[in-house]
C-alpha cells in the first residue's frame, strides 16, 4: 500500500490556485506564500530529526515572491552540520514535493562554501540575490546573508560587469518573444533588482531601491512594475495551458489564451529600454537628446547597418521620430503577425531601413525617397484590414515633407512604398516569360528611374520579415523581373505607354461589345487579348477579332479557322487575321497558303490567347501587277482550309508553284545574325536572296527547331529580302545564343539557299 502524500493539502489548494487566480503578480506572490507554508511545514518535521542549524532559503524567482505554475522551486540549506546529518532533511522535505510532480532544485552548502559560491558562480550569486529566509533558524539565515552579501559587496563591480554582458537574445519587437529570457523578459526585470540588491547591500524583490541613487525615477519604478505585472500575467497563461515552463509568447496564444499580446509587447519594450537607460547612467553614458532627429542623422544611423538598430530603436522610443512620422513608435508594439514575418510594424521597418544599406547600391538622387519608402512602407497597417501599401503613401509623403525634402522626393517615396511587394507578388506568382505579365507591371511603375530603388526596397522589406525569406530562389526571380521592367520601360519600348493604350482599346472595345449584346465569348477575348496586340489596333478592330473568334469557339471539325481582311495603312496593302487554333508550324502553313494566293508577306504577328486559340496577323501586298481581289481571298480561304485540315500540301505546291516563275538571277550567300537577346524573344535577322515560299521555307526552318515564331518583320528591297524573327522556344522563353547557333542557323541557311 502506498502511503498518501504528506503535502496532499498543498497540492490541492496548489492546483485550486492556478486555475482560478487572475494571473499577474499578486497570483505568483500568492503561490509564492502557499509554497512557502508548505516548505515550513516540511522543514519543521525534518529538522527535529537532526541536531544541527539549518536556514532554508527560497532562491530566484521564487525568492523575489514571484512564483510561477512551471516555475522551479529553487531551494538553498544552509548548515554547520555533514551531509550525513542532513540527509533525513533532504529526504523529508524535498521527497514529498518531488512525489508531487513539482521541479524543486535545491543546493546544501555551509555558510563558508556559500560564500565561495557567490564569488565564482555568476548564477549563484544572482539567485542569492532575492534570497529569501522561508524556515529554520534565523539567527543563523541573518549570519549568512550577511557574510554573503559582504563578499558581493567587494566583487559588486566586477559583478555588475558580468550581469551587464550577460546574452539577451531576441528582441522585444519579436511577435514570438521569449518572456523570460529575451530583451525585455524577467531576465531585465531581475536585473535592475540585482543592481538594487547590490546598491542597498541586501536582499532585494523590486528595483524601487534604485530611486534613492537616481539610476531610476518614480515614475519608471511605477512602469516597471505594471510592466512586471503583464509579463508575469503572460507566462502564468502559459503555462497553466501547457502544464509546463514554456516562456515563448506564440501567435497563436493571442487568439487562444487570456492574455493581451498588445500590452505585453508594450511590457518588454518599456523594461527593455527602462534597463538600457539604467546601464548607460550606471556608467556616466550620455542620455539620448531629445531633440527631434533630422533627416541627416536618421541617414547615418541607417549607415550602420544592423549595428546601427539598437540607436535607432532608442530614437524611436525617446519620441525623436514622432515629429516626422506621428505614431511611429506606437507602430514599435504593433502587432500585424504575417506569413513570415518575425516583428511588429515599426521594428520591421527599422529593420528594412538598416537593411537598405546591406543591400546593392543604389542612385544617390534615389537615396532619401528609399529611405522614406523603408521607414513608412507598412504604416498603412495600422488598419487591420488590407490594402495597406496604398494607404502608406500619405505617411510616406508627409514624412518627406516633414523632414524638409523635396516634393519630387515626397512623391518618389509614395510610388515606391505603393508597389512595395509588386517585384515580389509578380516574380514568385506569375508567369515572367508571359510578356503581358511584366507589361502590366511596368505600367504599374511607371518609370524605369524607379526599378533600382524598387528592387532595392523589396531586397531589405524580405531581409527583414525574416531569415528564409529572401532566398536565392527569390532573389533570382525578382532580379529577372527587374531587368524585364527596364527593358519594358526604356525609350525604345514603353511598356507603361504600350498597356495605356492597351487598355484604352480594350475597355472602348468592350463598353462596344455589351452595347451590341456580344457573347460571353467575345468579351473573355477582349478581357485576355495581348497587350501588344491590343496597343496596335483601334477597338473597332479587336471587336472585329473578337467575333471572328467567336465564330470558331467551342467544339468544331479539326482546321475550322476564320479569316479577317481589311485594308492596311499603306495604299495596296491589306491585313490578313486568321484566328484557329494554334499548332506546330501555323505560322508557315499560313505563309504558304498566302504566297500560293498570290500574296507577299510584308510584316507578321502572331499571338496565342485564350484556350490556345491563335491570331495570326499578316500585312500583305500583290505579288502580281493585279491587284489583290475578291478572288484572291477566296484562294486563301480555300487553300488554307484544305492545308489546316491535311487535303492540301503547301510544301509540294509551292515546289510545283517555283518551277513556272524564275528565280533571282544571282543567288547571293545568305547572312543570318543572332540580334539582341531579349527578356522575352530572341532576335534572328536572315537577309537572302529573295525567292517564292522563302518566307513558308523559313517559318519552316523555325519550326524544325522547336521555336515558335512570336513576331516578324518582312522586308524586301528589289531581289533581296531582310527578314527579322522574334522567337521563343516551346515553353515561351527566349532560346539561348548557343541553341540558335547550333540548331537554328544551319535549318535557315539550308532554306535560305534552296532555288
Amino acid at each position: 500500500m502506498v502511503a498518501a502524500n504528506p503535502l496532499g493539502w498543498f497540492i490541492e489548494r496548489r492546483d485550486a490556485l492556478i486555475e482560478q487566480a487572475a494571473p499577474g503578480t499578486a497570483a505568483a506572490l500568492e503561490l509564492s506564500r502557499l509554497t512557502d507554508e508548505a516548505v515550513l511545514v516540511q522543514a519543521r518535521a525534518a529538522s527535529s530529526r537532526i541536531g544541527a542549524q539549518l536556514a532554508v532559503f527560497a532562491l530566484g524567482g521564487y525568492g523575489a515572491a514571484r512564483l510561477l505554475p512551471g516555475s522551479d522551486i529553487d531551494l538553498l540549506i544552509v548548515s554547520a552540520g555533514s551531509s550525513c546529518d542532513l540527509e533525513p532533511l533532504v529526504r523529508s522535505l524535498l521527497y514529498p514535493l518531488w512525489d508531487a510532480g513539482l521541479a524543486v532544485g535545491h543546493q546544501i552548502r555551509t555558510p563558508k562554501d556559500q560564500v565561495r559560491a557567490v564569488r565564482e558562480d555568476l548564477t549563484v550569486a544572482t539567485s542569492f540575490l532575492t534570497a529569501r529566509f522561508v524556515a529554520g533558524d534565523e539567527t543563523l539565515a541573518n549570519r549568512v546573508v550577511t557574510s554573503v552579501f559582504a563578499r558581493l559587496i567587494r566583487d559588486r563591480r566586477s559583478l555588475v560587469e558580468r550581469i551587464t554582458a550577460r546574452e539577451r537574445p531576441g528582441s522585444p519587437y519579436l511577435l514570438e518573444p521569449d518572456l523570460k529570457d529575451g530583451a525585455g523578459g524577467q531576465r531585465d526585470v531581475d536585473e535592475l533588482v540585482w543592481r538594487t540588491a547590490l546598491v542597498l547591500g541586501a536582499p532585494a524583490h523590486s528595483p524601487a531601491g534604485l530611486v534613492q541613487t537616481e539610476l531610476l525615477t518614480e515614475q519608471e519604478v511605477s512602469r516597471l512594475a505594471s510592466a512586471q505585472n503583464t509579463i508575469t500575467a503572460a507566462r502564468w497563461a502559459i503555462h497553466r495551458s501547457d502544464g509546463r515552463a514554456r516562456n515563448t509568447l506564440y501567435v497563436t496564444d493571442e487568439d487562444d489564451l487570456p492574455i493581451d499580446a498588445t500590452a505585453t509587447q508594450r511590457a518588454l519594450e518599456a523594461v527593455h529600454h527602462t534597463l538600457l537607460d539604467v546601464r548607460d547612467r550606471t556608467a556616466g553614458r550620455q542620455a539620448m537628446p531629445g531633440a527631434p532627429i533630422t533627416f541627416g542623422e536618421l541617414l547615418e544611423l541607417g549607415r550602420e547597418g544592423a549595428p546601427g538598430l539598437d540607436t535607432l530603436e532608442r530614437t524611436v522610443y525617446a519620441g525623436r521620430l514622432e515629429h516626422a512620422v506621428p505614431g511611429f513608435r506606437e507602430s514599435m508594439t504593433l502587432r500585424r503577425p504575417a506569413l513570415s514575418h518575425r516583428y511588429t510594424v515599426g521594428a520591421h521597418s527599422l529593420r528594412a531601413l538598416t537593411a537598405l544599406f546591406d543591400g546593392p547600391a543604389v542612385a544617390t538622387d534615389m537615396l532619401p525617397a528609399l529611405v522614406i519608402a523603408a521607414l513608412t512602407h507598412d504604416l498603412g497597417k495600422r488598419e487591420p484590414v488590407p490594402g495597406h501599401a496604398d494607404r502608406s503613401t500619405g505617411p510616406a509623403t508627409e514624412a518627406a515633407a516633414r523632414f524638409g525634402l523635396s516634393f519630387r522626393t515626397g512623391t518618389d517615396a509614395a510610388r515606391l512604398v505603393r508597389e512595395h511587394v509588386l517585384l515580389s507578388d509578380v516574380a514568385t506568382t506569375r508567369d515572367l516569360a508571359d510578356e503581358n505579365v511584366v507589361l502590366s507591371a511596368a505600367a504599374r511603375i511607371g518609370s524605369a528611374s524607379l526599378i533600382e530603388p524598387l528592387f532595392a526596397l523589396t531586397a531589405a522589406d524580405m531581409h527583414a520579415t525574416g531569415p528564409d525569406v529572401w532566398t536565392p530562389w527569390r532573389a533570382t526571380l525578382v532580379a529577372e523581373l527587374a531587368d524585364k521592367l527596364t527593358v519594358a520601360l526604356s525609350p525604345g519600348v514603353d511598356g507603361a505607354g504600350i498597356v495605356r493604350a492597351a487598355e484604352a482599346t480594350r475597355a472602348d472595345a468592350r463598353t462596344a461589345a455589351l452595347s451590341r449584346g456580344s457573347s460571353r465569348a467575345v468579351l473573355t477575348f477582349l478581357d485576355q487579348a495581348p497587350l501588344r496586340y491590343l496597343a496596335r489596333r483601334d477597338a473597332a478592330q479587336v471587336l472585329r477579332d473578337a467575333l471572328l473568334v467567336q465564330s470558331i469557339a467551342g467544339p468544331g471539325a479539326p482546321g475550322r479557322f476564320a479569316l479577317g481582311i481589311t485594308s492596311g495603312q499603306v495604299e495596296g496593302t491589306w491585313v490578313v487575321d486568321v484566328i484557329t487554333r494554334d499548332r506546330p508550324g501555323l505560322f508557315a502553313t499560313i505563309s504558304g497558303a498566302l504566297t500560293l494566293s498570290g500574296l507577299d508577306t510584308l510584316a507578321a504577328e502572331a499571338q496565342t490567347g485564350a484556350a490556345g486559340i491563335a491570331l495570326d496577323t499578316f500585312t500583305v501586298g500583290s505579288a502580281t501587277r493585279a491587284p489583290a481581289g475578291t478572288e484572291t481571298w477566296r484562294a486563301v480561304e480555300r487553300i488554307l482550309g484544305a492545308a489546316l485540315t491535311g487535303h492540301y500540301d503547301i510544301d509540294t505546291r509551292l515546289a510545283e508553284r517555283r518551277k513556272h516563275y524564275p528565280g533571282p538571277a544571282r543567288v547571293e550567300q545568305p547572312v543570318i545574325r543572332v540580334g539582341a537577346m531579349g527578356r522575352f524573344t530572341a532576335t534572328v535577322r536572315v537577309e537572302a536572296s529573295d525567292r517564292m515560299g522563302l518566307l513558308h521555307d523559313l517559318a519552316r526552318a523555325c519550326q524544325a527547331a522547336g521555336l515558335d515564331i512570336q513576331r516578324a518583320v518582312i522586308t524586301t528591297r528589289g531581289d533581296r529580302a531582310d527578314d527579322v524573327f522574334e522567337l521563343t522556344d516551346r515553353d515561351g522563353a527566349p532560346p539561348s545564343p548557343d541553341e540558335l547557333t547550333e540548331t537554328l542557323i544551319p535549318l535557315l541557311e539550308q532554306a535560305a539557299a534552296a532555288r
